[in-house]
């Protein structure tokens, strides 16, 4: 019995006897490698084991308690707190609080930079140059690190070393 196929790169017509079914031949058109199909006559069916119907019961529990979790976080997240100002906020600066260490600075900056807030990002940079000395010890883990802060992670990382360029600099 012949196969017939179209071939995968050329679509010319290969003709070829049954015992090539399932194995891989030249096209005689394009000389490509093809792979010669088996007659679906000659297939046999493949049974599928059991549905395991605690294990899906299981999954969707899970999924359930998942959604209902999410929910409830998603729902305290909403709720200002009673100390909190009311007070729109402008920038990630209005969010953050007011730090004292100098790696919360630098990551304050970048953020600001990120945002194009240069003017916040500006007044943040005045405060690290009062200790340049472990804002550069800072800058250089942070520049050498393969894996960054969690708060800049969705800035690049050459955007990321042209921010601390600039912020050395004192532009």
């Amino acid at each position: 019995m012949a196969i017939e196929f179209h071939c995968d790169h050329c679509g010319k017509l290969v003709r070829t006897t049954a015992e090539h079914a399932g194995k891989r031949g030249r096209c005689p058109s394009c000389h490509q490698s093809v792979y010669i199909p088996t007659p679906a006559d000659q297939l046999e069916p493949i049974d599928l084991s059991p549905v395991d119907e605690s294990a899906e019961e299981q999954q969707k529990r899970l999924m359930d308690e998942t959604r209902d979790l999410t929910q409830r976080l998603l729902e305290e997240k909403d709720v200002p707190s009673s100390s909190a100002p009311t007070r729109p906020v402008d920038s990630m600066r209005d969010i953050l609080p007011a730090h004292t260490d100098v790696e919360s600075l630098v990551v304050e900056y970048a953020l600001c930079m990120a945002e194009g807030k240069l003017a916040d990002a500006e007044e943040i940079a005045t405060d690290i140059r009062r200790n340049m000395a472990e804002a550069e010890q800072i800058i250089e883990r942070m520049t050498l690190d393969e894996i960054p802060h969690p708060q800049l992670s969705k800035v690049p990382r050459p955007v990321l070393v042209g921010f601390f360029k600039r912020l050395r600099e004192g532009k």
